[in-house]
């Protein structure tokens, strides 16, 4: 194995990390300008508030719901396929592996046994759970679970802002 073969897997999944905490800071930054805008708006409003504040505090609760919602359902999604994924690789595995393994024991020579056990070792070597390989899915997970709450608080602060 070359070294790129190495690097290549953990500069993407440097490359998804920083991409998903930069996601995150732009949304934890839009977050507390629209909380600040809004508490700010509630407290001017007092006990009373106008149709337009009405509107507004409305529409804050429909949208954290359907964000919630929308980040829950991407969660529960993608977690199922990153599963399925791995145990699809996984049975792969199980079977090269397996016809790896017979194919070894039924050699007939030294150099025919030397030939599959090589064969068998890079079946090992390059196992389905490769923890980079996991890290960057998982990684990608949680980068679209929060597009949904990214999406929304920063047209928020966009909006807000712009008011």
């Amino acid at each position: 194995m070359t070294l790129s073969t190495f690097h290549s897997p953990l500069a993407e999944l440097s490359a998804t990390w920083l991409q998903a905490v930069t996601e995150a800071g732009e949304m934890f930054a839009a977050t507390a300008q629209v909380v600040g805008h809004r508490t700010t708006r509630m407290a001017l409003a007092g006990p009373i508030p106008s149709e337009r504040d009405r509107s507004e505090f409305s529409l804050m609760g429909r949208e954290k719901k359907e964000a919630a919602s929308e980040s829950l359902q991407a969660l529960g999604l993608g977690f199922l396929n990153l599963a399925m994924a791995v145990a699809v690789d996984t049975g792969n595995h199980v079977w090269a592996t397996s016809a790896a393994a017979v194919a070894l024991a039924s050699s007939q020579s030294p150099s025919q046994w030397l030939e599959r056990q090589t064969a068998l070792n890079g079946l090992a070597a390059n196992a389905p759970a490769n923890p980079l390989r996991l890290a960057n899915m998982a990684a990608r997970v949680m980068q679209k679970s929060l597009t949904p709450i990214h999406h929304r608080a920063t047209a928020n602060a966009k909006r807000l802002g712009a008011l």
